[in-house]
């Protein structure tokens, strides 16, 4: 008797694959990375791409990786250097084309991190946080078997990590040093200003500033918070409902109705939020965006903002 063959995206009418953007980053100028994942609605077949695309007035990608499983996160060190999170844990360290292997540890993991072009960090369950060493992960130890979900610091002495069960760390050289917030809520969202000040984003809606040993909450809407992001002297916060809110003194204000932002990185030219399976940009003043489609290849459009997501 065989062995049923592994199933494979192509095995599944185009109806019932679904298609979700992961992570996008500015990389300079027009040229923007992309990490897609397609999967059928059970996920029991999948395959990811990670681009770099030019979305000047006509839009060209470069595929830097295509696989059949799953990516669930991805980080651009720079133009030329990216790696991508595997389901499963094997990491696919891209430079300047080539790809190199790296395995994580055994917990799950399913976030990446970077603080700048050479640091990354890979993190998840069971309190895992490892760093990159080459395609190497070094744990480092956390002291909690919480989940771990996200990851934030503008400098190497501001670096917090935060998840489950209210459990917040900030990064002391080589140690982890627990900081008590009193409370049990899940931390989806952090991030951490210059001042030092953390932001802190909850599953169940609950939002706060965390600034010299108080925590201080900030009047939200009640929805997860997925993404937090500075840009342009604004803090911008990203739910799972309504899409993007702007921080107006201890409030979150509606910004923009995007309807979900799961993740956002900024850089000085540009804010960019994720949404379930659009790249959103924001210079400031306007705002740009493509969509991921799938008709047995993938494809983008140009969203027209005027007229969409307002």
């Amino acid at each position: 008797m065989t062995d049923d063959p592994e199933l494979r995206l192509d095995d599944y009418p185009l109806d019932e694959i679904d298609i979700e953007a992961i992570n996008a980053f500015h990389l300079g100028r027009n040229l923007f990375s992309a990490s897609v994942q397609l999967s059928d609605k059970n996920n029991e077949a999948g395959r990811s791409f990670l681009l770099r695309m030019s979305l000047d007035n006509q839009i060209r990608q470069e595929v830097l990786l295509d696989i059949d499983d799953l990516i669930l996160s991805h980080v651009s060190l720079s133009a030329r250097e990216h790696i991508a999170l595997q389901v499963g844990g094997t990491t696919h360290h891209i430079h300047d084309g080539t790809i190199a292997i790296g395995e994580g540890p055994e917990a799950f993991t399913n976030k990446l991190w970077n603080l700048d072009e050479k640091t990354a960090y890979l993190y998840g369950d069971e309190g895992t946080v490892c760093f990159a060493q080459g395609t190497d992960w070094v744990p480092i130890d956390t002291g909690t078997s919480a989940f771990l979900r996200a990851m934030h610091g503008p400098a190497p002495d501001l670096i917090h990590v935060g998840g489950d069960h209210g459990t917040l760390l900030r990064l002391d050289g080589s140690r982890w040093r627990s900081i008590p917030l009193g409370f049990n809520h899940s931390i989806s969202a952090l991030q951490v200003a210059l001042s030092s000040d953390v932001y802190l984003g909850c599953e169940n809606g609950f939002c706060a500033r965390y600034a010299n040993e108080e925590l201080t909450e900030i009047v939200a809407p009640g929805t997860q918070i997925c993404s937090i992001c500075e840009f342009a002297g604004n803090r911008y916060w990203g739910d799972d409902e309504y899409g993007l809110y702007i921080q107006k003194g201890m409030e979150l204000v509606p910004f923009r109705s995007l309807g979900f932002v799961y993740a956002m990185q900024a850089t000085d030219a540009y804010l960019v939020a994720v949404g379930w399976k659009e790249v959103f940009t924001f210079n400031g003043t306007e705002w740009s965006g493509i969509e991921f489609g799938y008709d047995g290849n993938l494809f983008v459009r140009r969203i027209d903002m005027t007229r969409e997501f307002i």
